[in-house]
């Protein structure tokens, strides 16, 4: 989340108002708010409980699927929408771009991070038969990954997987246009060599295990 707050502060000046696709509980859709000085946030998130936690927070949250609901807001509302790994989660993806560009502003910004299916793990991992990381195969177990602890222990509901030059052109599809992409470490294991080889591959986007991309409303 650091990498991505840091992106958005160098590339972004301005922001009166903003909607976090995913919002949860309302605690990363916060931290943009202190960073970039944002006047309005706005959030939306399938979960209830997430979103009475966030309008505590003082986010004006909505629940809906992003799936397939189309976003309470007018054309052209917003001037920035995040979605932090929410994406990968969504049956019907296209519906959540689509309705991100109806709502941003001409020129406005979407800012996404999601797992990434051609990480520099799942390359070398694929080679020995094992399933990729973040590529789910059952509702109650984790699957035929080599290593276990310290990940997550239950499946997240990962429904699509993506690739840096799948994500860029999928967001081209929808009118968005790529003006930067940076990779991310992993959040497990905790393994000190393992973390320093991460760090290093996170260098190169494509192969990090995590994408961060920025696009603007073209």
């Amino acid at each position: 989340m650091d990498r991505a707050l840091q992106l958005a502060s160098n590339l972004i000046r301005k922001v009166e108002r903003m909607i976090d696709l995913g919002c949860n509980n309302g605690g990363i859709t916060q931290m943009f708010k202190e960073k970039l000085g944002v006047k309005e946030v706005y959030g939306v998130d399938i979960d209830e409980e997430a979103i009475f936690v966030a309008k505590q927070r003082g986010v004006k949250a909505y629940c809906l699927n992003l799936s397939e609901d189309k976003l309470p807001f007018p054309d052209e509302y917003f001037d920035l929408a995040i979605s932090f790994e929410v994406i990968e989660h969504l049956m019907n993806p296209d519906n959540m771009l689509r309705e991100a560009n109806r709502v941003l502003k001409k020129g406005g910004i979407l800012l996404v991070s999601t797992p990434n299916l051609a990480s520099w793990v799942n390359r070398i991992f694929f080679l020995f038969g094992y399933q990729l990381y973040n590529v789910e195969v059952s509702t109650e177990i984790i699957a035929g990954v080599p290593y276990m602890k310290g990940v997550f222990e239950k499946p997240t509901g990962h429904i699509r997987a993506f690739t840096l030059k799948a994500l860029k052109q999928l967001l081209k599809h929808h009118g968005f246009q790529t003006i930067k992409a940076i990779g991310s470490p992993g959040v497990n294991p905790k393994n000190r060599f393992f973390k320093l080889l991460d760090r290093l591959f996170s260098l190169r986007c494509s192969l990090a295990r995590r994408l961060i991309v920025l696009a603007v409303k073209s």
